[in-house]
């Protein structure tokens, strides 16, 4: 009778083993983090298996699609940016004005930073389900700073929610085109911007 390979429990699996597949982890998600960052959400699993010297099976063993790998990536960064716009609501009640540009350039700042997350962002719809919820917690706190400025008075008659829309997708085109300078050209927009909408 032909037996089957008996399964090493978890606490069987040699120590050495269990360090190696750590540190191919590691470095398959370091790998894939400076690559979506800087190319966007276009990026392959064989192009992140490349950049992270590993084989391509060892990504697909880790991550068995490219959207498991970008929600291991994006929902903490998501959930993180949601809470960025909470309390810019909250200080809001006090300060619409700074908290309305702070959330601003907080925006284009964070695209700046990691393209991916801007692909993201502008088109969450085949996201996590954790990702989908930390961006809609997002859009609520910052529709409730577009209502504070409106009603102290300091945004421009018929400026609506759907403006703060139109900044993400036109800075977008703003990081892509500006490549090592897409900080500082952000940053300009979003200042620009926040002239454009301003009342006073």
């Amino acid at each position: 009778m032909t037996g089957s390979a008996p399964t090493l429990a978890p606490s069987t699996i040699p120590p050495a083993l269990r360090a190696d597949a750590a540190r191919n982890r590691e470095s398959i998600v370091c790998a894939a983090a400076k690559a979506y960052a800087s190319r966007g959400t276009d990026v392959s699993l064989e192009d992140v298996a490349h950049l992270a010297g590993v084989g391509v099976g060892t990504v697909y063993r880790r991550f068995p699609t490219k959207q498991a790998l970008l929600d291991t990536l994006f929902e903490g960064k998501m959930s993180e940016f949601a809470e960025h716009a909470e309390q810019m609501a909250a200080l809001a009640c006090s300060d619409p004005w700074r908290a309305f540009s702070e959330h601003v350039l907080f925006l284009v700042g964070e695209q700046a930073k990691d393209l991916a997350f801007s692909d993201l962002l502008r088109d969450p719809e085949a996201t996590s389900p954790a990702f989908q919820e930390h961006h809609r917690r997002s859009i609520a706190a910052s529709q409730a700073l577009v209502r504070a400025a409106q009603q102290a008075g300091l945004l421009r008659d018929g400026f609506s929610h759907s403006d703060l829309l139109l900044i993400t997708d036109a800075n977008h085109g703003v990081v892509q085109h500006a490549g090592q300078d897409a900080a500082a050209a952000s940053e300009r927009f979003g200042r620009y911007m926040l002239q454009a909408f301003s009342s006073r």
